[in-house]
């Protein structure tokens, strides 16, 4: 199977994308756990799950959930601020 130079160009973007993305969020995550910020959120979010009964688990899918939405909302205020 032969795929044409600009497959190859896209496919490559696509995974330097991607791999660029993994490692930025691997470093992010690693400065806010070393930071005395991230156990102070997990503070806050155990209490609250504490008060509300909602397990932190389900707190991070409706936030996930939200994170989707709103990507999802900015891209449609982009695309059509191209028409």
């Amino acid at each position: 199977m032969q795929f044409g130079k600009g497959k190859v160009a896209v496919t490559t973007t696509v995974v330097c994308a991607v791999a660029v993305t993994a490692t930025a969020v691997v470093v992010v995550r690693h400065r806010m756990k070393n930071s005395g910020k991230w156990a102070k959120d997990m503070e806050i979010l155990k209490e609250f799950e504490d008060k509300c009964g909602t397990p932190v688990s389900k707190l991070w899918q409706v936030a996930g959930a939200m994170m989707v939405e709103m990507h999802a909302a900015l891209l449609t205020v982009v695309v059509n601020s191209r028409c």
